[in-house]
């Protein structure tokens, strides 16, 4: 969340590349081909990942509309990362049952490798029918006049996604903000991009001496 409601703790980012003159067309019919698909417990995948409107982001029946993802010159969306994922003790608590149940049936004493990625898959199928993915969304907001970008999600799992489903979709570059980046995309000056890339950073806290304790 964050776009509309939500924390407004953000990832900024400058969208690299030019824009297709018919921007709205385009852009919609890709987001549209990379919408987000409900994971199933027979799907070999263990995670699914794709856009969803703002407005609707746990809706499993996914329809964008214009009017929904641009307002005045914003585009607004939001990833979606549905996983399947199980504590560990549960899962071995599972398989163990498994086993057990599975070495009485068959008279055996012990069970190969082949049997117990068998007896694995056939666990994890009756979890995944059982139980629900866990889901995490993403707004953001692309002003597509300035090329700046926000993403309200700062986790390594949202990011990596994120850049990467972002690309293949609008075909563009990110880079994340920074003085240097801000920099030339505002266009500083010939040479000064070369000196700015050469700042350090200044602390301009300052930090008062440590008292002597007092003797005695």
């Amino acid at each position: 969340m964050g776009v509309l409601k939500g924390s407004i703790s953000y990832a900024k980012f400058h969208v690299r590349g030019a824009l297709p003159e018919d921007v709205h067309q385009r852009y919609m019919a890709r987001i549209r081909a990379r919408g987000f698909k409900p994971l199933t417990p027979e799907d070999e995948a263990d995670a699914a990942v794709g856009w969803v409107p703002v407005e609707r982001p746990f809706d499993d029946e996914i329809s964008f509309r214009a009017e929904g993802v641009f307002f005045a010159n914003y585009l607004n969306l939001a990833l979606r990362i549905d996983r399947w994922k199980f504590p560990s003790s549960v899962v071995k608590a599972k398989m163990a049952a498994a086993e057990r149940a599975y070495k009485q049936k068959n008279g055996k004493e012990r069970i190969s490798r082949a049997e117990k990625a068998e007896l694995r898959e056939a666990v994890e199928k009756k979890l995944r029918r059982d139980g629900e993915p866990t889901t995490k969304t993403a707004d953001f907001t692309w002003n597509l006049d300035t090329g700046e970008l926000r993403l309200f999600g700062k986790s390594t799992l949202v990011v990596e996604h994120f850049l990467e489903l972002f690309e293949k979709t609008f075909q563009l570059r990110l880079l994340p903000a920074g003085p240097y980046v801000t920099g030339i995309a505002v266009e500083l000056p010939k040479g000064l991009d070369r000196v700015l890339a050469e700042i350090e950073p200044t602390s301009f806290h300052h930090k008062a001496p440590r008292q002597k304790e007092e003797e005695g």
